[in-house]
């Protein structure tokens, strides 16, 4: 049998200070932006989407710094699927409904390469430390300026996730998957270690999720999340992607 091989490194940077708020939705909500080849990834036959705020560092493209912009926040909501292989073996991945990003040559150079749904808007962030870390972290984004927040205190304390808990499982989806129209669906490997977890209690999410992403998002403007947590963050691979 042969060894795969894995696809070279597009894209390497540092992703800290990460914000995670998980809802529980209706798998119905989610089917129709599923990518083909893939399935929904459940947890205890829930079905979650997420809002994940978090500031890329030091990026680097094709193994070389980025002329611009290699500092800045990015914004997402995200679902789970996963890829069954010809062997058995399963891949677990990440659909993005929509990234923001302060820059529009980062979302163009998103949406060319990966067929994903990178928008501009203007964004912000607040992180207030400590000796011991991160005590307060705010993100922030809007069209005509950063009037959606999510906001959270930090708690000190962290663990790292047990395999059958529902932060391993948001956490540890190391693939994403993009349909491009014509090209089908595009895969690419995501890899990081698995990072310790602080579990939120304080925070405060003052999104339009109508405006920002869709009318059928709209209900979780007024909808708690079944989960808030914090993960420092690690550097961060992405490879180049290919057709499945």
């Amino acid at each position: 049998m042969g060894i795969s091989r894995k696809r070279p490194v597009f894209l390497s940077a540092d992703w800290h200070n990460l914000l995670f708020a998980n809802y529980t939705v209706s798998p119905s909500l989610l089917g129709p932006l599923v990518p083909d080849g893939t399935q929904l990834d459940l947890w205890n036959g829930s079905c979650f989407i997420s809002l994940v705020a978090f500031q890329f560092q030091n990026t680097r493209v094709l193994r070389m710094p980025a002329l611009m912009n290699r500092d800045f926040d990015e914004i997402n909501l995200r679902f789970y699927v996963k890829r069954t292989l010809a062997n058995g073996d399963v891949r677990r991945g990440v659909v993005f409904i929509k990234e923001i990003v302060p820059s529009r040559l980062i979302a163009w150079v998103a949406r060319t390469l990966y067929g994903e749904n990178y928008v501009a808007l203007n964004m912000a962030h607040e992180i207030q430390t400590d000796h011991e870390g991160p005590r307060m972290v705010s993100y922030s984004c809007g069209e005509k300026g950063p009037c959606n927040r999510f906001s959270a205190t930090v708690p000190t304390a962290s663990l790292i996730p047990g395999p059958t808990t529902l932060e391993s499982y948001i956490t540890e989806h190391y693939w994403g998957y993009s349909e491009t129209g014509a090209k089908g669906t595009v895969e690419y490997e995501v890899e990081h270690p698995q990072w310790p977890v602080h579990q939120v209690s304080e925070y405060n999410i003052d999104f339009d999720f109508q405006s920002l992403y869709d009318a059928r998002y709209a209900f979780l403007s007024e909808s708690s999340p079944t989960s808030v947590f914090f993960c420092t963050g690690s550097d961060v691979t992405v490879r180049w992607g290919t057709k499945v």
